[in-house]
């Protein structure tokens, strides 16, 4: 991670055993996940970069994160063809899904805060 404004070098997120494929900052920018091909999800705090848990549950290679308008939901996507919901207040699973879908997805939350899921051509 690095300051702007000093531009230095504050700290270094380190745990991931593999490529890291997405991070992003929590809504309050207290948090960061990250996915990665070793298949898991990584949150950190954004001051230190210290690690402050491990999402398990994708059975490949994490390909995105992002957080939900409240940051309390993170969803994240994998090559084995699942969108997962993660409710981050009990560090658990909410839902999980797409394993029908073949191909590439787009998604986006929209103003209702539902997660919209549609094939790409």
């Amino acid at each position: 991670m690095w300051d702007v404004a000093t531009k230095k070098e504050t700290s270094t997120l380190t745990g991931h055993t593999d490529w890291v494929n997405s991070v992003v900052f929590s809504p309050d920018g207290k948090t960061l996940a990250s996915a990665s091909w070793d298949k898991t999800i990584k949150l950190w705090k954004g001051a230190t970069g210290k690690l402050i848990f491990t999402i398990t549950g994708h059975t490949e290679q994490g390909t995105w994160v992002v957080y939900s308008l409240d940051g309390k939901t993170l969803a994240s996507a994998s090559d084995d063809r699942s969108i997962r919901l993660w409710n981050l207040d009990l560090d658990n699973l909410l839902a999980q899904g797409c394993h029908w879908l073949d191909g590439h997805l787009a998604t986006r939350p929209n103003e209702e805060k539902k997660l919209c899921v549609n094939p790409v051509r």
